[in-house]
């Protein structure tokens, strides 16, 4: 019986011919799409001196790094095309989670990743709301979402 898998072009796994890996195919490509999209559009755009009015970074707890939120759009994750980016924690997805602004609120929101995201030590199953202060998880990396009032 010959064997119809052939090596996922991410991650080496094997996969049925034709089809997408399991394992890397965590984000739909709409989702993907459109993230890209609206990251490009806002790109493009000349970023606001300080968004929303206030000062937000992600740190990470163990180095100390800071990224300075300037989109309403945030994606973490180990690729390089995130804006948060984890390289060197393999428990980390390429794209593990995303920060969002809407409607005056911080949202955090797991994108379907392989070792799941925490917020204050519990799984975020559906996107939540996240406050000056909260710690979120992503493999086996720390972060400290902060908000400073300007």
């Amino acid at each position: 019986m010959p064997d119809n898998t052939e090596p996922c072009p991410s991650c080496g796994r094997p996969t049925p011919v034709g089809t997408r890996c399991v394992y890397c195919a965590t984000v739909t490509d709409l989702d993907l799409k459109s993230l890209q999209l609206d990251y490009l559009k806002q790109s493009d755009a000349k970023p606001p001196e300080e968004p929303m009015g206030q000062s937000v970074v992600i740190v990470v707890v163990k180095t100390g790094q800071k990224y300075t939120l300037r989109t309403a759009k945030v994606k973490i994750g180990r690729d390089p095309s995130n804006q948060v980016v984890i390289p060197d924690d393999t428990f980390t997805s390429r794209h593990h989670a995303w920060i969002t602004f809407e409607e005056s609120d911080f949202w955090i929101e797991d994108l379907g990743s392989t070792n799941g995201t925490l917020l204050n030590g519990h799984p975020v199953v559906k996107r939540q709301v996240l406050s000056a202060g909260d710690k979120v998880r992503v493999g086996h990396t720390e972060l400290t979402f902060e908000v400073e009032k300007n």
